[in-house]
């Protein structure tokens, strides 16, 4: 994927799709032959949904400027939401053309149920009048009722998201500049993979945290330590660290597994606290497979099946990766993924089962659970039994320095076989 409209929305990073889509309507409503002879068919309504700090108020107020029109929010602030809605419109509906923007659309309607007929009546009108063109934000689309997402009404519908690394590189390397940093080029690569998945706000908050710590001296390491901090709470301390040999050959067995096995995650790098050991990840695709899924709990059993393999034991630390391998396959067979073993649950696997299950049927479904989790265990352990002399060179590495980037284990553990 290439960005061909570098210059377009230039303080949005990435998100190239949706700025391609953004800059033929840009164009559309700039050509008076558009407004003038084919005013029905311009999109009256775009919405923005994902994640927050994903940038989708970012994305729709620098997009509102490039319009030269008047732009009226609506934040849901006042203490009638209703009248200032409706007002608002009014106002946007006397300009020859105007921009609407609604911030947090899903928590205003849930504020109000009566604001999505409100809203409705109002976008309704609007086709009957000059050009106003409604750009709304939303953390969960789904939280809009239904006849408010139509056709007609919001027709396009953008899910913010870096789809690529190309993506996620153009937002780091925009983000280092602004915080005048400077990173080894080599280095790059690994932060990408790092914040691959990430949202905007994450990598920008993960580079200035250690922009702050570190001043000019600030290297990738310390915005993978920033970056670990806003996701756990805790900077990570590797200075007078003892690092167990059940930690290690943990943490080398994860990777192994990843580097030798797995296709849709990958291994970042490998590195230790006063917490444990921890080996980042990443999905190298969007979408879960069945596969993937199998990848995913093998790969949370990899660390416990090099611990018994090279000690005959697992320390008491593995709990957590067995209880995620056992969340994950109690989800495979409560959505019915496994042929002639699951019972169908509109709940999400890793809640408690609610009443509509009876005590037989939930038992059913953990067991049907243990057992394919030691299905995966006995796979991983025969891959991984094959790898014994990588993953102890790699230990004995990680023994030695106490961490490992993603280029000293791919260098370990050398060329997939």
């Amino acid at each position: 994927m290439t960005n061909n409209n570098a210059s377009f929305l230039p303080n949005v990073f990435g998100l190239w799709g949706i700025k391609e889509e953004l800059k033929l309507i840009h164009s559309w409503y700039l050509d008076p032959s558009s407004i003038n002879e084919r005013k029905s068919m311009l999109p009256r309504g775009l919405l923005f949904f994902g994640a927050p700090g994903c940038g989708k108020t970012l994305l729709a107020r620098e997009y509102s400027k490039l319009f030269n029109c008047p732009v009226f929010e609506i934040e849901g602030n006042s203490d009638d939401v209703q009248k200032e809605l409706v007002e608002t419109s009014e106002k946007a509906s006397k300009e020859d053309m105007a921009i609407v923007v609604i911030d947090e659309m899903d928590k205003l309607i849930h504020k109000d149920d009566k604001l999505a007929r409100i809203l409705q009546a109002q976008l309704d009108g609007f086709k009957q009048r000059l050009s106003v063109l409604t750009l709304a934000t939303a953390n969960e689309r789904f939280e809009i009722p239904e006849p408010l997402r139509r056709e007609g009404r919001f027709d396009r519908q953008f899910f913010v998201e870096f789809v690529c690394k190309e993506e996620t590189e153009e937002a780091l390397r925009n983000f280092l500049a602004v915080a005048g940093l400077s990173i080894n080029e080599e280095d790059i690569p690994e932060l990408v993979d790092e914040f691959f998945g990430d949202t905007p706000i994450h990598i920008r908050s993960a580079i200035f945290g250690a922009s702050l710590r570190k001043g000019d001296a600030c290297t990738a390491e310390d915005i993978l330590d920033s970056s670990y901090f806003l996701h756990e709470g805790i900077m990570p301390k590797k200075e007078d660290l003892e690092v167990s040999k059940a930690t290690a050959i943990h943490e080398a067995g994860h990777a192994a597994y990843l580097h030798f096995y797995a296709r849709s995650i990958s291994y970042g790098r490998i590195y230790f606290t006063s917490r444990g050991g921890f080996t980042t990840i990443q999905r190298q695709k969007k979408t879960s497979t069945f596969e993937s899924v199998n990848e995913r709990i093998q790969c949370d059993l990899a660390g416990l099946v090099a611990e018994e393999l090279l000690l005959g034991h697992h320390d008491y630390g593995s709990h957590i990766d067995l209880d995620d391998a056992h969340n994950t396959a109690y989800q495979l067979v409560n959505m019915e993924a496994l042929n002639g073993v699951g019972e169908h649950c509109t709940r999400p696997a890793y809640q408690e089962p609610s009443g509509q299950l009876s005590q037989i049927k939930v038992h059913r479904l953990e067991v049907a659970s243990e057992k394919y989790v030691l299905s995966q265990y006995k796979k991983t352990k025969r891959k991984l039994r094959r790898v014994k002399k990588d993953i102890l060179r790699l230990y004995a590495f990680l023994l030695e320095n106490k961490k490992a980037s993603k280029q000293d284990i791919a260098r370990i553990l050398g060329p997939v076989r």
